[in-house]
């Protein structure tokens, strides 16, 4: 719930529309199958090394759920979408409930509800962190502490960028120019049907409690944004230097997950 479908939206109608996964979240359904789409949010297969995973997925691919280990940076740029968790969790909770009122997913209780009780908690540490603390059997279950937002803030200091859409216009503008996905700001919200829903919609608890609900996630946010200034600050020099996309100059496999 942080934009991801808006920026695969943008990359769909880019250059590289013809290789991106036809999935609406572009993601590839053979290594980043989400987690909501397996038997009780399984997980995914791991790839046997980051050569395969570089040969046998698309330029532009894009994850769900959780960050795959090892990571292949030798073979891919990283980068990740954040936002304020608050709003994300509230988002996140409004999007399940949106899904079961309208009746267009079934979804079982179970499933409902362990979907629920995950993103409503530091599921931003969860998901930076997850795949390196728990094995195939308990990661939907695991509970972040303070060790995986460590893990988490680390993770995030060694991405090649980091996004927070519609926070800084012209940051994001520099950063699509460097992917080769052109200058324009990212489209609305591909949810926006659900907007009906939202006007009668309240979250059921108080600010301050998702507040402490997502007091890891707080931490991480805040060192995010240190290093989103950063990048912004690289990435709009960096654009101002030379008008053509520098990702184009990069070699084919060096696309971006």
């Amino acid at each position: 719930k942080a934009g991801g479908m808006s920026l695969c939206s943008v990359a769909r109608h880019s250059e590289y529309g013809s290789d991106i996964p036809a999935d609406t979240n572009c993601w590839e359904r053979q290594h980043f199958y989400p987690m909501w789409c397996l038997y009780y949010l399984g997980t995914r297969p791991k790839w046997e090394s980051c050569e395969d995973l570089d040969e046998s997925t698309p330029d532009f691919v894009m994850n769900e759920n959780y960050l795959d280990y090892p990571l292949c940076m030798q073979q891919r740029l990283y980068s990740t979408l954040i936002r304020e968790p608050v709003e994300r969790a509230i988002s996140h909770e409004l999007h399940l409930e949106a899904l079961k009122d309208t009746g267009n997913h079934e979804m079982p209780k179970k499933l409902f509800e362990s979907r629920l009780a995950m993103g409503r908690m530091n599921y931003m540490t969860w998901a930076l962190s997850a795949d390196l603390f728990a094995d195939n059997l308990n990661k939907a279950s695991l509970v972040p502490g303070k060790m995986h937002a460590e893990v988490a803030m680390d993770t995030l200091s060694r991405f090649d960028f980091i996004m927070e859409l519609s926070e800084d216009v012209e940051c994001d503008a520099a950063i699509l120019h460097f992917m080769g996905l052109g200058d324009d700001v990212v489209e609305p919200h591909m949810n926006a049907e659900f907007g009906k829903f939202e006007a009668k919609w309240h979250p059921p608890q108080p600010r301050s409690v998702y507040e402490e609900w997502n007091n890891l996630d707080k931490e991480v946010y805040d060192y995010a944004k240190r290093l989103i200034k950063v990048d912004c600050e690289f990435f709009k020099r960096l654009k101002n230097a030379n008008s053509k996309p520098r990702y184009h100059h990069l070699p084919k496999n060096l696309a971006g997950i």
